[in-house]
């Protein structure tokens, strides 16, 4: 019997060069967001704000959350949502710390989830674009 598996997590490279990217993403659409990436159990690694209202940083912390504990990317869990039946949704909803909206995903290599990348303030397209930007400067 195996009695261990694998465990990885983002190295501080991957974590800066994220945090850079999208920076000049937000930059470039001129976006006040707030940037949170978290390790493979949820853990905060690093972050970045222009934007102060506490929504924004506690909306990005729960989207890399949700991102790192369903391995989905945060909208695919909101269609997930979309599908059940309203007795299960119910137990989930009762779970803290979720969110179904766009800007949240898994950093994932060779089939392991190392992290997760949340963005909020600004609307969910451009939350996920600038997400998307982070994951795409480490070869995602």
């Amino acid at each position: 019997m195996q009695i261990s598996v694998p465990r990885a997590t983002l190295s501080i490279d991957a974590i800066q060069t994220m945090l850079n990217a999208a920076v000049a993403r937000a930059k470039a659409l001129d976006a006040k967001l707030h940037i949170t990436i978290m390790d493979h159990a949820g853990n905060l690694l690093g972050s970045s704000a222009s934007r102060h209202p506490r929504i924004a940083e506690v909306t990005a912390n729960r989207k890399a959350f949700t991102a790192v504990q369903t391995g989905m990317p945060t909208h695919q869990w909101e269609a997930y949502l979309n599908s059940i039946p309203a007795s299960e949704l119910k137990i989930i909803d009762s779970i803290p710390g979720y969110v179904a909206a766009r800007g949240g995903f898994p950093i994932v290599q060779n089939g392991m989830v190392l992290g997760g990348i949340g963005v909020s303030g600004a609307n969910q397209e451009i939350d996920g674009d600038v997400a998307e930007a982070a994951l795409r400067a480490i070869g995602l």
